[in-house]
């Protein structure tokens, strides 16, 4: 009997390939000198006639547009009267004028100076300046600037660990998606001040010490890899 050879066979297993997403989110953050005081500042006059309180006030407010140095924002100005009720019937016992402003400057002496000229308009009991919430902060266009630089940090942090992901794992990483839409500012703003030109013997005004500020995002990527 003649017995011929079984025939060999090749057995292939294959390998099945396979695909995965990966999802995370990162911070990036960047710290940024505050370079702006920043001030909110009142006049206020009172007296018997609404004219008087016009006039009054438009001396203030000759001497805040004259200044140069500092940057005025904001402005407002009003006259309200001031009643006293006799046998239920009011009476006007005088007006009161409130001249308000935002002050900005990036000198510090500046702000000092620009209140102290100020005050020495001062002539009456009857009228006041004060600085309220004098504080420190970033200029809005260096916050701006730096927002975007952050956004193209992210952006280019987020194709290079993509590369650097299918080096590691023999696979190939592409950047899906970024999205930048959750801005966290975190603000470390010097201590509010309060300074009252009718409440203080001198011109000397407290100003704060400057400090920093962080601007964080905190973009969501999308990683495929197959």
């Amino acid at each position: 009997m003649k017995f011929t050879k079984p025939l060999a066979f090749l057995l292939i297993l294959p390998i099945m390939a396979f695909s995965f997403e990966v999802e995370f989110n990162k911070n990036f953050t960047k710290k940024l000198p505050h370079d702006t005081l920043n001030a909110f500042l009142k006049v206020s006059i009172s007296d018997d006639s609404e004219a008087k309180v016009s006039e009054r006030l438009e001396l203030f407010n000759e001497k805040i547009k004259s200044n140069n140095k500092v940057e005025k924002s904001l402005g407002s100005f009003t006259i309200r009267p001031e009643y006293k009720h006799s046998n239920s019937t009011p009476k006007i016992i005088a007006y009161i004028g409130e001249l308000r402003y935002k002050v900005d400057s990036v000198k510090a002496k500046d702000i000092h100076d620009f209140i102290s000229e100020l005050t020495l308009l001062k002539k009456n009991r009857d009228t006041s300046v004060s600085v309220n919430n004098l504080s420190w902060s970033v200029k809005e266009e260096t916050y701006k600037k730096t927002l975007d630089l952050l956004r193209l940090e992210a952006i280019v942090w987020g194709q290079g660990y993509a590369k650097t992901l299918s080096n590691d794992i023999s696979k190939t990483c592409t950047l899906k998606t970024i999205v930048i839409n959750n801005e966290e500012q975190y603000l470390q703003k010097s201590r509010n001040i309060m300074f009252s030109a009718s409440s203080r013997s001198g011109n000397s005004i407290p100003v704060p010490e400057a400090n920093q500020e962080k601007i964080k995002i905190n973009p969501k990527y999308v990683l495929d890899c197959e």
